[in-house]
């Protein structure tokens, strides 16, 4: 079992979106990601020449924001995150991964299957909460909803403090049925597997699973072979919310899993990330702050 610690109710909690950089994070940028201002503008001139001398990518002026992400992400490893970039670019191009008009669904009960916590773990990590049960295919397609998950991502990680401390789930299985595992392919799985671990450029701290069921038996089971045993170890599974307090404060957790949060509404941020995402290409954008 992956332990991060007990979280206290006393630690600062930050808000997400955050509003700037505060030095406890700049301190984790260095010391965890080998961050440092000499090496992040050697690094970025050395990360576009990579890039402009591969054929597949030659031509794409990247935003200087987008191509730190993956040098954070990678900590400052060169290969892996030219490698990353490449793959993004390359799943960006093959698949439907991004559609145009996911706001099309932000009136709909179905968005409610995801939920971006309005406060930030004391670590600084981001927190996403995804209930299966809430997701009804014949309402939202399954490649909509592949790509309102990608786009949330996408749009967070312009958030630096989320760069920097990386990105929680919470996995919900309360009411997921045989409806759901039909889509629960192994190419499915292995395609959302590989686009959030080698496309796009976040580091998961943690992933917990509430709720257990035969569906998400039937997940791990499909899954497990093709995780690294990092990502094995970073897996915690709960039969009801309570355990969750072993590793959040139940001030950032929502009252229906036990906690005290009653206002985790953030539908105008998740408005704003859709509508910013138009304007997405695969050369990225800047970051909010």
């Amino acid at each position: 079992m992956y332990s991060e610690g007990k979280n206290t109710e006393n630690e600062d909690i930050l808000p997400f979106p955050a509003e700037d950089l505060p030095k406890h994070v700049l301190r984790k940028c260095e010391d965890e990601l080998n961050e440092t201002p000499d090496r992040k503008e050697k690094a970025l001139q050395e990360l576009r020449t990579m890039l402009q001398n591969n054929p597949e990518t030659t031509g794409i002026n990247f935003y200087e924001d987008f191509l730190t992400q993956f040098l954070r992400r990678n900590k400052y490893r060169m290969k892996d995150a030219y490698q990353n970039v490449l793959n993004l670019v390359d799943i960006t191009r093959k698949e439907s991964l991004f559609i145009r008009n996911a706001d099309m669904y932000l009136d709909s009960p179905m968005t409610r299957a995801l939920l971006l916590l309005p406060k930030k773990c004391p670590d600084g990590c981001t927190v996403i909460i995804t209930r299966f049960g809430k997701w009804n295919p014949n309402e939202i397609p399954f490649e909509h909803m592949k790509s309102m998950l990608a786009i949330s991502i996408l749009q967070l990680l312009r958030d630096p403090v989320t760069q920097i401390s990386g990105i929680k789930f919470i996995h919900d299985f309360k009411g997921a049925s045989v409806q759901h595992l039909k889509y629960c392919s192994p190419r499915n799985l292995h395609l959302l597997y590989h686009g959030a671990i080698n496309c796009l450029p976040g580091r998961y701290k943690a992933i917990h699973c509430v709720n257990e069921s035969f569906v998400l038996k039937t997940i791990w089971a499909l899954m497990k072979p093709f995780l690294s045993e990092k990502l094995k170890n970073r897996v915690v599974f709960h039969s009801n919310s309570e355990g969750l307090f072993d590793y959040f404060p139940r001030s950032m957790i929502p009252a229906e899993y036990g906690g005290t949060l009653l206002d985790n509404d953030i539908k105008d941020w998740i408005r704003m990330a859709y509508k910013c995402h138009e304007g997405y290409t695969v050369a990225g954008q800047p970051n909010f702050y």
